[in-house]
């Protein structure tokens, strides 16, 4: 007798395991209906409530189904807003559904990449939108989201190559800011964004530009200063401190010279820092440059 009630307890718990995960597919299933008929508010909340489910939170199925209601409502809700976390919820949704689809079944896979590629050109064109020395630190996020995206769904992502050109864009804004402002806070995240640019790829005409002006201008800020109310015997102190920025710009516009010899910008700056440089042969040479070039 015990082992018949032992059997009929296996048989109920095996029939409720059964009924539940009919129950969980068939809160996909309602999901979906929903989705399709446009009530993603209903929708949201069904398949929140599927994936809670043992089985179903590691079903690749229901994890696309919820990438694509949280895409919608995004859309329908929430397209302008950089910080959007239903955004978020479709991206997470979607790279999960990628994840769990071991044996590649899914035959709605293009789909699903479409919408992670979709997800991230918006993460990638918000970064413009917080562009700013205020919040430049949510462009990064944004940017970070654009790479996580497409680590998963590009074999050929470059994340070097993109990392150098957020670090540029981004260290050129502070240089700019530094340029009008003349704040140092301003100048040391122009330099350390520059420099991880740099770091990544040191051969291009426009990181050892960039960089090259940035030390050229605090040279030449710091002259400006000579002629105020420093007092004399002080004076040494800021010569010696412009000439050692003017040490630093020069390889930096040296190379971006060797790279873009017809960057008359950059002529024009390194005849600045000879002449800083008291190297009157060098400076003589540079300015004939930037003369002629001036001609044309």
């Amino acid at each position: 007798m015990k082992g018949l009630k032992n059997i009929s307890i296996i048989c109920l718990l095996l029939l409720v395991a059964i009924q539940n995960g009919m129950a969980q597919a068939n809160r996909v299933e309602k999901a979906l209906e929903l989705f399709s008929a446009k009530k993603l508010d209903s929708a949201k909340v069904i398949i929140d409530q599927a994936i809670q489910n043992p089985e179903s939170v590691k079903d690749y199925q229901a994890w696309m189904v919820r990438g694509f209601i949280y895409k919608d409502l995004y859309k329908a809700n929430e397209i302008n807003n950089i910080l959007s976390p239903y955004r978020d919820s479709a991206t997470v949704s979607f790279i999960q559904s990628l994840q769990l689809d071991v044996e590649n079944k899914n035959t709605q896979k293009e789909v699903v990449v479409k919408s992670l590629n979709y997800l991230a050109s918006l993460y990638h064109n918000d970064i413009n939108k917080t562009l700013d020395t205020l919040y430049y630190q949510q462009s990064l996020t944004n940017s970070d989201k654009h790479k996580a995206i497409k680590k998963v769904i590009d074999p050929t992502f470059n994340e070097r190559k993109y990392n150098y050109d957020v670090y540029s864009v981004i260290g050129s804004m502070f240089e700019k800011g530094y340029e009008h402002s003349m704040s140092k806070n301003l100048l040391d995240l122009a330099k350390t964004y520059l420099l991880k640019a740099y770091e990544i790829n040191s051969n291009t005409d426009f990181i050892n530009k960039n960089l090259g002006v940035l030390y050229y201008n605090q040279a030449v800020d710091i002259i400006k200063k000579m002629d105020y109310d420093v007092p004399l015997d002080q004076l040494p102190v800021y010569q010696d401190q412009s000439v050692k920025m003017g040490q630093q710009a020069l390889p930096y516009l040296l190379k971006a010279h060797q790279i873009n010899p017809v960057d008359k910008s950059v002529i024009e700056g390194l005849a600045g820092i000879y002449y800083l440089l008291n190297n009157t042969e060098k400076y003589n040479e540079y300015k004939k440059k930037f003369e002629e070039m001036n001609k044309h």
